[in-house]
């Protein structure tokens, strides 16, 4: 009853509460203090997998983290962690719909608010439990699972359920240790000097660093003429590379506009399901669920196929 209680206490959170006025600084030391995580941006917490984990830190347990995919990168590898986590909240009595439909897109304000209601619910839900949640040990409830480079911890290792200004605090407390005058001088003479470029050796075409020699970039030559003739190459060959660029982010926003017609589409036809299946009227044909569905499929293609004729006939 009190896990019920709590989760009906914090579905019941309006817009204009505190818990809303939370800054993005504020989310992000928090999680990456609770759950050991190197976090820079709310859009990485899209995939599902940081929201399961926050359950999963307010009630150790509650979720199936074995089935959490901390590698998933695209919308439909997404659902399967938001369906984990809504198992998780039907498990702990938690009435709050989650917008799984807008927090795979990845947008800055839909994550940020529902990660501000997730700290507010951890808030809540740590009244009585804080002291089994400060020992709760992330990385072990991950079991060791491949993770993004966001999600590893910054220098392998992170504070366990720390405050942020205790962090904050270690941070600006400390100093870089002096060298004694003599010990420096010391380090010095032992330290090869390390010869200078002369203009000359410039001049001659010096000695390439490792990246410049991997990138094949070509040495200083002597003659400006020379030279002139390799600065408008490289020029060239950038040109072309912008231009292929500019046609490769054209052909990405295609695909994703198309992408995204497609999962409405489904998204629509799945929302007929469920209001057939809960309404089920004996007088339904398969004519009929056919028609339904084939309306949704080519009606904004109908309309597309209609503007592109008026557009492409003469004026």
């Amino acid at each position: 009853m009190a896990a019920r209680s709590q989760g009906r206490t914090a579905s019941s959170v309006g817009m204009m509460e505190g818990a809303f006025f939370v800054s993005r600084t504020e989310l992000l030391q928090w999680l990456n203090g609770l759950l050991q995580l190197s976090l820079t941006k709310v859009e990485q917490c899209a995939s599902g997998a940081v929201y399961c984990q926050i359950i999963d830190a307010c009630s150790p347990g509650s979720v199936a983290m074995k089935k959490v995919n901390w590698m998933a990168k695209t919308d439909h590898e997404y659902i399967p962690n938001y369906k984990v986590l809504q198992t998780a909240f039907d498990k702990l009595h938690i009435e709050r719909n989650v917008p799984v439909d807008q927090l795979i897109r990845a947008k800055y304000q839909d994550n940020l608010e529902f990660l501000q209601w997730m700290k507010h619910y951890w808030e809540l839900e740590g009244g009585v439990e804080g002291v089994e949640r400060r020992s709760y040990d992330a990385a072990a409830a991950r079991d060791g699972k491949m993770l993004p480079a966001w999600a590893k911890p910054i220098g392998g290792t992170a504070c366990i359920g720390a405050s942020t200004a205790a962090l904050g605090s270690e941070k600006e407390n400390l100093r870089p240790r002096q060298v004694a005058p003599a010990a420096r001088g010391q380090m010095e003479k032992r330290l090869p000097s390390k010869p200078a470029m002369t203009p000359s050796k410039l001049a001659a075409g010096g000695p390439k660093t490792p990246r410049q020699a991997a990138a094949g970039y070509p040495q200083a030559a002597g003659n400006p003429a020379v030279a002139q003739a390799e600065t408008e190459a490289w020029r060239s060959k950038v040109e072309s590379q912008e231009e292929e660029i500019h046609e490769l982010r054209t052909t990405l926003d295609g695909l994703e506009r198309e992408r995204d017609y497609y999962f409405r589409k489904l998204r629509e036809v799945e929302i007929l399901c469920s209001t057939l299946q809960a309404n089920m009227d004996p007088a339904l044909t398969s004519e009929k669920v056919v028609e339904d569905v084939q309306s949704i499929l080519y009606a904004e293609s109908d309309e597309h196929e209609e503007q592109g004729g008026i557009e492409s006939s003469p004026a």
